[in-house]
């Protein structure tokens, strides 16, 4: 029950902090089947949350166990569909057993074509790379072969998760679907060698998520490849449908160069690219925000001015619950793959029980025209999140339309001469 309540609430949150979230090929998903969903891990529970906000059928996730050590949280996490899944060094050997009763729960549910989650790595790391596959994801299926012999096969959808900036707000998220692994296609040979078929499944799986997953396969060429995708988003056309995989594309297309050049080239490229970099850093100014076209300063500082008794009224209203939540996540975030987690759960949390407060405050000393007015509440706070978008860009524009016409060319110069390399 409190899945469906959370829903609609964890999609709304997921909405504003980030800018833009593209989810392709979500046809490849069959219906009323027994689907496993295998997705690689880049951060603690953020990928979970929005593929069960945009997709229609509910899921169930296999999460670590060690976050259920609290009774009350473990029943919290279990009406949210979340299942535990223990390693020995969580809790000890005693409750790796807890995992068979997980198993079978996971096996029952595929057998009523029902959807489950598992993050394929195990563990999260915010990295453009595809780290080892935990034996999990065939595991269940097998199991669940094994267990229901009448089904007529489980079908494992490979999901590339990727994010240009996974702790930052109003960043974009892109998640490509691939097409069904069937698990009968190796239950021959898990009849007669069980490690070999998880092996001969891990090796498919993996390459099935490498083919939807931005990867630099050296962890030196990290900076370099963040100033070249740069450059690339500020070129590439702003706005692509939902379901488009465009923006993904464009973004394997930077890597994939990376990745082939030769090291020398790449070394001259990064000096380059840094020098620029740090140049437009200096100047407090955006690489889009250079190339932008020169603004009306009147018209947009007339915006501005016109919006923004709307967005301080929406930001007071706001502001507590988020920036409690924030705060929450700065002091006790210590692994940046969490950082975005622990804010939008926290924030969701936080903001229900404000909103509440304010709801019994109204109806016992206020009026109903009171109650009505609280419903803007809300409005106002998404109309404060794209106001501050709004607000950035023209002041970012207007400190480009204030350099020195010789200091702009000279950037702009830097900047082809990165891109002619």
């Amino acid at each position: 029950m409190l899945y469906y309540f959370v829903k609609p609430l964890a999609s709304l949150a997921i909405w504003i902090f980030y800018h833009r979230i593209y989810i392709s090929n979500a046809p490849h998903i069959p219906h009323h089947k027994p689907v496993i969903l295998a997705a690689n891990h880049p951060t603690g529970f953020v990928e979970p949350c929005i593929l069960a906000c945009y997709l229609d059928q509910p899921l169930h996730f296999l999460a670590r166990g060690d976050l259920f050590k609290n009774h009350f949280f473990s029943k919290l996490m279990r009406s949210l569909h979340l299942l535990p899944l223990y390693r020995a060094k969580d809790r000890g050997l005693a409750f790796v057993k807890t995992n068979f009763e997980t198993f079978d729960f996971c096996y029952q549910a595929l057998s009523e074509n029902k959807t489950i989650l598992i993050l394929a790595e195990g563990g999260a790391e915010h990295e453009k790379r595809l780290r080892p596959l935990k034996k999990g994801t065939g595991r269940l299926a097998f199991g669940t072969l094994e267990r229901y012999p009448h089904l007529g096969d489980v079908y494992i959808v490979p999901v590339g998760v990727n994010y240009t900036y996974a702790d930052q707000p109003r960043s974009e998220v892109m998640i490509d679907f691939g097409k069904p692994i069937l698990a009968r296609d190796f239950f021959e040979t898990y009849s007669q060698n069980p490690s070999q078929a998880i092996a001969d499944l891990s090796t498919v799986l993996r390459s099935r998520l490498e083919e939807r997953m931005v990867i630099i396969e050296k962890k030196a060429d990290d900076e370099l490849a963040e100033y070249l995708l740069q450059l690339d988003r500020t070129e590439r056309p702003r706005r692509f449908p939902q379901d488009s995989k465009q923006p993904l594309l464009y973004e394997k297309q930077i890597a994939d160069a990376v990745n082939g050049m030769p090291e020398e080239r790449k070394n001259g490229l990064l000096e380059s690219a840094r020098t620029y970099f740090e140049h437009l850093n200096r100047l407090n100014i955006s690489d889009a925000a250079l190339l932008r076209q020169p603004i009306s300063t009147f018209t947009n500082v007339l915006l501005l001015v016109l919006g923004l008794p709307f967005f301080v009224t929406g930001y007071l209203l706001n502001a507590a619950p988020i920036l409690l939540a924030k705060n929450i996540a700065d002091r006790k975030v210590k692994r940046r793959e969490f950082y975005s987690s622990i804010w939008i759960a926290a924030a969701i949390g936080f903001y229900l029980v404000y909103w509440l407060l304010w709801f019994i405050i109204l109806l016992i000393f206020g009026k109903p025209i009171f109650l009505l007015a609280l419903l803007l509440v809300p409005v106002l706070g998404i109309f404060a999140v794209y106001y501050r978008d709004f607000y950035k860009k023209v002041k970012e524009r207007i400190r480009v339309n204030r350099l020195k016409p010789t200091e702009k060319a000279m950037l702009i110069q830097q900047r082809q001469a990165i891109l002619n390399q």
